[in-house]
């Protein structure tokens, strides 16, 4: 088994994927035209952190303050935990002076756009000599879409899917295991051989995570067009998103009566790590530090890709160490971005089985080293990531009216056409809504 302060790690990081990890400067000038040797580390400053992630103090100690205090045992950190009534917008309100925000790509709007905490940090990377071709691109092209051409902080943490299969399903049908590299059409194949009900128990093939297919799509599609507030479901790929992704699901009674059955709840998680009657779902790599998989005889492979593209994987999400404009102390939480962002801190994370924003193919191969299980990890790196398009304001509020409407279109209470077209005019009206 896992040794316990590797569980204790890999579970607490966990709840930090959707916010952190790992960039070294040198003694270069800061926006000041301090170097960076002469930061005073011995000065007894204090820090404040957040995020969105609503993380408790004890697990944001495990995985990210004990790393920071160890680097600067002369700095103190902490932690604002973002719950109700301590959003970002009523911290800034309460003058609360942040220092940096631990924030995921997709929650960047409300999490430091409208609380209008956003700061430039070019000069700072400039003057650090921070190398950004070190990271994955399209973490820093997100980043400066995002900000209009600005910086606001560095990527540190990355999430992206892969497909988990359980070994023992393929096995006990006779099943040849899935392979890196395959097409949701092969997948779709495949899953038609475990789809079925043995002994009272019904197996599913294959599974994605519905949120997950949608916002992370190959296409790069959004759900709402920046430019003009307006909800993108009219477009064509929408429906080839829809009829690859759930194809196999429409198309198998078993699953649909699997899913009457569930009151139309969408299989996932559960079915894999509790029920254990899911053969294959794709989902979150992280889902590997789960305690609960630990006795699980499983293994994963690429996530599928569609004909129309088969080089281009599925969209990461990146989460990035971002310096806010109401920090008191500028030139210091910039070495704080920089550790995060560091071949060591990045490291530490790998080996436990979480994706690195570096391209350092030194890092990525130490993926797993302190995991229990041989993995195949080269999963996540498989094909290339689709690059993340602009996001605008109202992006969250166009999502939920598609994901509301998967079941009904695998049951086949409605066709692709209706589907689209009802969650186009929903999610326009909650836009419209929203604006008002």
């Amino acid at each position: 088994m896992m040794k316990r302060s590797i569980v204790i790690k890999a579970l607490t990081i966990t709840l930090l994927s959707g916010m952190t990890a790992g960039c070294g400067g040198g003694a270069s000038p800061d926006a000041e035209g301090k170097t960076a040797k002469e930061i005073d580390f011995n000065a007894p400053l204090e820090f404040t952190l957040t995020s969105s992630g609503a993380t408790s103090p004890e697990n944001f100690q495990l995985a990210v303050t004990q790393f920071l205090q160890k680097k600067f045992p002369n700095w103190k950190f902490n932690y604002i935990q973002r719950t109700q009534g301590t959003t970002a917008q009523e911290l800034v309100t309460a003058g609360t002076a942040i220092d940096v925000v631990l924030e995921a790509h997709t929650g960047i709007i409300d999490g430091v756009i409208n609380p209008g905490i956003q700061y430039d940090i070019t000069d700072l990377i400039k003057k650090n000599n921070i190398d950004l071709n070190r990271f994955e691109p399209v973490t820093i092209d997100a980043m400066k879409t995002m900000a209009n051409g600005q910086i606001w902080g560095l990527p540190v943490s990355m999430m992206s899917v892969v497909t988990f299969y359980n070994k023992d399903i393929f096995d006990k049908f006779g099943v040849p295991y899935p392979k890196d590299g395959m097409t949701w059409d092969e997948m779709t194949e495949l899953s038609k051989k475990l789809s079925k009900e043995v002994d009272g128990t019904q197996y599913l093939g294959l599974v994605g995570n519905t949120g997950h297919m949608l916002l992370m799509n190959n296409f790069s599609l959004p759900y709402v067009d920046a430019q003009t507030s307006k909800s993108t479901f009219h477009n064509e790929k929408w429906k080839t998103i829809m009829e690859t992704v759930f194809k196999g699901e429409a198309q198998d009674s078993g699953f649909k009566k699997y899913l009457t059955d569930n009151k139309n709840k969408m299989p996932g998680k559960d079915e894999f790590i509790k029920k254990k009657n899911l053969a294959m779902y794709v989902y979150f790599s992280e889902l590997a530090t789960d305690p609960n998989m630990q006795g699980m005889n499983f293994d994963m492979v690429s996530a599928p890709t569609y004909k129309e593209l088969p080089n281009v994987g599925f969209q990461p999400i990146p989460t990035y160490a971002i310096l806010a404009s109401t920090s008191k102390h500028k030139e210091e939480s910039m070495e704080i971005i920089k550790y995060l962002a560091s071949d060591e801190y990045q490291m530490a994370r790998a080996k436990l089985g979480f994706i690195t924003p570096l391209k350092s193919e030194e890092v990525r191969k130490s993926m797993g080293a302190d995991y229990s299980k041989k993995l195949n990890w080269n999963a996540v790196f498989y094909k290339p990531f689709a690059p993340i398009p602009v996001k605008g304001a109202y992006e969250n509020i166009g999502e939920k009216p598609l994901v509301s409407l998967v079941p009904d279109y695998v049951l086949g209470n409605k066709d692709v056409n209706t589907v689209m077209r009802e969650a186009e005019e929903t999610a326009n009206k909650a836009i419209d809504s929203a604006r008002k």
